[in-house]
């Protein structure tokens, strides 16, 4: 059953079947949101933003199954993982982005707040089976 839905102040519709999880995935990278729906859609309900100050509003719309962020290494990122954990601590959390060695402590405070980083280029065969694993249970 596919069910419209307005989310208000976010101003997005998406229809949703009922029967699938739901992933909500941010990327800055429009052709990266809709490679990943399309690869998605068949098995999951995906909702993409590619403007990060939506992605708060639609995590409080949608009650996502797992959320997918495409960002770069920072202590805003960190501080968003952070609330995120504290507002929904059972929410598999995955995030993606360019290794950089200079990084090495962003990356260690990022992986102590998420369930799985993936570095990019990402192996998609990789994300995927991670992505079913979590979502199965």
């Amino acid at each position: 059953m596919h069910e419209e839905l307005n989310t208000g102040p976010t101003g997005v519709k998406a229809a949703l079947d009922e029967g699938k999880r739901t992933i909500l995935l941010y990327s800055p990278d429009l052709n990266f949101c809709f490679s990943l729906s399309v690869l998605f859609q068949d098995r999951f309900n995906v909702i993409t933003t590619t403007n990060l100050g939506l992605l708060d509003r639609l995590h409080g719309t949608y009650t996502a199954d797992l959320m997918i962020i495409d960002a770069v290494p920072s202590e805003g990122l960190i501080e968003r993982l952070e609330t995120l954990k504290r507002e929904r601590p059972a929410l598999p959390v995955f995030v993606l982005y360019v290794y950089n060695a200079r990084e090495a402590q962003l990356d260690r405070e990022i992986r102590a707040q998420v369930d799985s980083v993936f570095y990019k280029p990402i192996e998609l065969e990789t994300v995927t089976e991670r992505i079913e694993a979590l979502l199965k249970n």
